[in-house]
């Protein structure tokens, strides 16, 4: 009986630091949480990094990832002695069918917790779900496929002095923009015909200096060419850059071009008729 007892107490001793170390720290406990993107593809690895002011021995973090109500993964994290846990996941599987918001939830002990929202996008690299109907100047209007990520378009339009296709964005988190662009529009060449690298800038909120971006270029063919261009939350104006667009000259342009070039043939042959020597 005494043997039971002493057991008791003892267990009851090991457990009461805990207890009570939980019941303290739990009004004054802080969890930092963050991710490397606030939007992430299918496929891509999710790194979640974090912090615990104060750090029970030996407690790990619980990561929880929900998709609406349904859990879609979770974690046991160990926590360092200085407080800090990372952990990835990979965006894949038969969990991850649907787009949209992923809270992230980090819990520690049973009363604290802080969460953490990203943006899950499905893999749709070389698929277009909009059409915008792009004015050519003075030659009517061509239909621009895309799917944009993040965000919407409100507005294309072609550039001729500057050779480019400006594309007005709102954003709301990161995401990509993937375009067909077509050649009959805007292309970019070298002198003898060879495909070259568009040259994409970004425009930021509240910036009028814009950033070079990197894209991907997804499929070529003789009308168009694909590509996915990256953007992050803020981003306002997408430029891009080709080395020609097409028409060169508008419909008027063209008209005026014509009628001068017959007014020269007609001067032409006005004056060399004048020197014709009379008979």
């Amino acid at each position: 009986m005494q043997k039971i007892s002493l057991f008791i107490i003892l267990s009851i001793t090991l457990t009461l630091p805990i207890a009570f170390a939980q019941e303290e720290l739990g009004s004054s406990q802080k969890i930092t949480l963050s991710s490397d993107n606030t939007a992430y593809q299918e496929g891509d690895v999710i790194t979640i990094t974090g912090a615990i002011e104060k750090v029970i021995p030996d407690m790990p973090v619980s990561l929880q990832l929900f998709f609406e109500k349904n859990l879609i993964q979770v974690a046991q994290v160990k926590v360092s002695q200085d407080g800090k846990f990372s952990d990835t996941f990979t965006a894949a599987g038969p969990q991850w069918q649907n787009e949209g918001k992923i809270l992230i939830k980090a819990n520690y002990g049973t009363d604290v917790s802080t969460e953490l929202i990203i943006t899950f996008f499905k893999n749709t690299e070389g698929e277009f779900a909009s059409n915008y109907e792009l004015k050519i100047p003075d030659a009517g209007t061509s239909d621009i496929q895309y799917t944009l990520k993040g965000g919407t378009v409100s507005s294309m339009k072609l550039d001729q002095e500057n050779i480019s296709l400006m594309i007005s964005i709102s954003t709301n988190t990161d995401g990509n923009l993937n375009i067909s662009l077509p050649r009959d529009n805007i292309d970019s060449k070298t002198n003898d015909g060879q495909d070259i690298d568009y040259i994409v800038l970004i425009f930021q909120q509240d910036s009028s200096i814009p950033i070079q971006t990197n894209y991907t270029e997804l499929e070529t063919s003789d009308g168009f060419r694909a590509i996915n261009i990256p953007i992050k939350n803020g981003d306002k104006i997408i430029q891009i850059i080709g080395t020609h667009v097409i028409p060169e000259f508008g419909a008027i342009a063209a008209v005026i071009l014509a009628v001068s070039i017959i007014s020269i043939i007609a001067v032409s042959a006005k004056s060399r008729l004048s020197f014709m020597p009379r008979i």
